[in-house]
């Protein structure tokens, strides 16, 4: 049954993603984004493409304007796609985010319904399952939200996947700020040998986690929580560089900035660079503040981040 229900997305649309995760793993986005757009240029109703440059060009505002009418159409030309369903509703969330609570509501409906048929059409799809219990999750419940409905599609999906499922769940406790819980849950996960792409949705959700105490104005939690997963896999640069954060917000910036270039060294492409550059303003080193910063926005040219490293590079420079 599995079997099955995983290889029918496959067989609805040839396109391959193998390019695209290469890229993806060595965080290659430019390159990725005109791998895309050459794809389309060849092929209009390649729905993978489509996937790839909707879900990481959604912060720019300007390339998210000009793709939701094209993935509007590739919903209309792909009624049976996944992926055209699940990249509109990611386009209409950022949008939702963007727009404010007010504004952003009218478009509960419509990203619920493509979260929902993306999950319909491919329900093995954790990218999809994960982003419609994110709505159910952060909705109020005249648009649809509800942690009842999450537990379920966390529930549905670990019939599939019983990592993934947890991994759904976990989500669930975080947004309760039931910590204790999900760090016991996550505990008991072990992706099976070889499984990268597990080993890193789990090690994102322990970021998920450790940042979400920070959130809540509890950073010593995260700084404690990140110390004990480097315990067991020291060489993590993942988790060093959310441990710099955490200890930034705890307070503690010369350690952030210890753990923060330590995961560099493991990891030169990690997007750490923006929170660096903070800790090195902090600490008054204006002229690594500015590299770091200035390094941030090569890669990072378009949203709230952006906007706030663009104003403390002008800021450094004025103070030269």
């Amino acid at each position: 049954m599995f079997a099955l229900v995983s290889l029918w997305p496959v067989l609805l649309h040839a396109h391959s993603d193998l390019d695209f995760k290469a890229l993806l793993k060595e965080r290659r986005f430019s390159e990725m984004e005109a791998l895309a757009r050459d794809r389309l240029a060849k092929e209009s109703k390649d729905d993978v493409a489509w996937w790839y440059l909707a879900r990481y060009g959604a912060g720019d505002a300007k390339k998210r304007e000009a793709l939701i009418p094209k993935l509007e159409q590739c919903v209309a030309d792909l009624p049976m796609s996944a992926k055209c369903h699940h990249a509109l509703g990611t386009l209409y969330g950022v949008v939702a985010q963007s727009a404010g609570m007010v504004n952003g509501i009218k478009y509960a409906g419509r990203i619920k319904e493509m979260f929902a048929r993306a999950v319909e059409l491919d329900p093995t799809s954790f990218e999809a399952r994960r982003d419609l219990n994110t709505f159910y999750l952060q909705a109020p419940g005249i648009a649809g939200g509800s942690v009842r409905k999450a537990i379920a599609n966390a529930e549905a999906h670990g019939k599939l996947n019983a990592v993934q499922g947890t991994l759904l769940r976990v989500d669930v406790h975080v947004y309760e700020k039931e910590f204790e819980l999900a760090e016991k849950l996550l505990s008991g996960v072990r992706p099976a040998p070889g499984d990268e792409a597990t080993a890193g949705q789990l090690t994102q959700a322990w970021v998920n986690v450790g940042l979400s105490m920070v959130n809540d104005k509890k950073p010593a939690l995260g700084v404690a929580l990140f110390e004990r997963r480097l315990a067991t896999e020291p060489a993590n640069a993942v988790f060093h560089a959310a441990l710099g954060r955490a200890q930034l917000e705890n307070g503690a910036t010369d350690a952030a900035i210890a753990s923060m270039e330590k995961a560099l060294s493991l990891d030169k492409q990690l997007n750490v660079h923006y929170r660096l550059g903070i800790a090195y303003q902090i600490k008054g080193d204006r002229n690594k503040a500015l590299a770091a910063l200035q390094q941030f926005m090569s890669t990072n040219p378009a949203g709230r981040a952006a906007d706030d490293a663009k104003t403390r590079i002008e800021a450094l420079k004025k103070a030269a």
